[in-house]
């Protein structure tokens, strides 16, 4: 795994630990988490980061705070670790918004949006916007707290087998989608196709789906999809930036110092930066990769990019007519943007 450089990660712990003056000299009583992530520890992006994360906790602490980490699956099933942080039997979790978001609707807009912000405004939406407060008060009443916990670039648009060169190709595939940018892609007439990632690949070699999204370069060339599809479509439009979540059992949160607390926040922002920059090169290596292999790599067509921003704008209002919270945090998000725009069409 690559770790971030010591001096770099030492140099931002510390001088926001010092700024908030969290040691006064006074010990801190110990305290241990035991964290499962959702993916394994060796996926780039969101299983290194949270390697990165428990390695950094556990490098500066100086044993006041203790994280073990454990991989996919070690303890519980991915799916199943917002239900073992609720109920306490698992202390927290390294793992996405969008796993929860059959329970919870709004969360979506914090997993990643179609044709939202890039990861700079989503960071700052989110810290400077409102966008943290309504995030935590939706999983408040069920007794977890949620850090903002890395920061995944932008994906890829997906992997095909047939070229997308009008609105109409889509019509009558068998498309793997999630979320919002699913129902994007069934108003786009595609039959959606909800597959663990384990299953994309047999299931596309068999031809029993036409096409995947999955997630950026760095971590796609880890599945081999150039060998079962050979059409790569870049950059994606349904997540140009997506949020991981550490969660917390709030009990457990609560029982903390706020130094622990404070220690845990300022780690999770600092591996927002590393998420992003340790992926930079992965995704360059990762196309010159597929190029090699013989992928095609392909741009949306303008007709084709307006139609999926169309249908995003109707998915849209039809989750925020069907649900209030949703609404609100859309409301959150769309507001943050519009008061950024004049910065974000000039640094365009």
């Amino acid at each position: 795994m690559t770790r971030s450089h010591p001096s770099l990660t030492a140099g931002l712990i510390a001088g926001a630990l010092t700024a908030a003056t969290l040691w006064t000299g006074a010990a801190a009583a110990q305290e241990k988490l035991d964290l499962q992530s959702a993916w394994p520890l060796t996926l780039p992006a969101s299983g290194q980061n949270a390697q990165h994360l428990a390695d950094t906790i556990n490098d500066i602490s100086g044993g006041e705070l203790e994280i073990k980490l454990y991989g996919a699956g070690k303890l519980v099933p991915s799916l199943q670790i917002f239900d073992a942080v609720q109920q306490g039997t698992l202390d927290a979790g390294y793992t996405s918004p969008l796993y929860v978001a059959g329970r919870f609707p709004a969360v979506q807009l914090f997993g990643g949006v179609p044709f939202g912000p890039d990861a700079i405004d989503y960071i700052g939406w989110i810290y400077n916007g409102g966008g943290l407060e309504i995030w935590r008060e939706i999983y408040a009443e069920q007794g977890v707290v949620t850090v903002p916990c890395g920061v995944m670039d932008a994906e890829a648009g997906g992997w095909y087998k047939f070229p997308i060169d009008s609105v109409e190709a889509l019509e009558g595939k068998k498309i793997r989608f999630a979320g919002l940018a699913g129902e994007v892609m069934k108003k786009m007439g595609a039959s959606v196709v909800l597959l663990s990632g384990g299953d994309i690949y047999p299931n596309l070699e068999r031809n029993v789906i036409d096409g995947t999204e999955f997630s950026m370069p760095a971590i796609d060339v880890a599945m081999g999809f150039e060998k079962v599809a050979d059409y790569y479509y870049l950059p994606g439009w349904h997540q140009p930036a997506a949020f991981n979540e550490l969660i917390v059992n709030k009990a457990k949160w609560d029982g903390m110092t706020d130094a622990q607390r404070n220690m845990i926040e300022t780690v999770c922002m600092e591996t927002a930066i590393w998420s992003l920059t340790s992926t930079a090169q992965g995704n360059a290596d990762a196309i010159a990769k597929f190029e090699e292999a013989g992928t095609q790599i392909m741009s949306f067509p303008p007709e084709v990019l307006d139609a999926f921003e169309t249908a995003t704008a109707e998915v849209m209002a039809e989750q925020a007519e069907s649900d209030a919270t949703f609404a609100r945090v859309l409301d959150s998000l769309t507001t943050y943007r519009a008061g950024m725009q004049p910065w974000s069409d000039v640094k365009k």
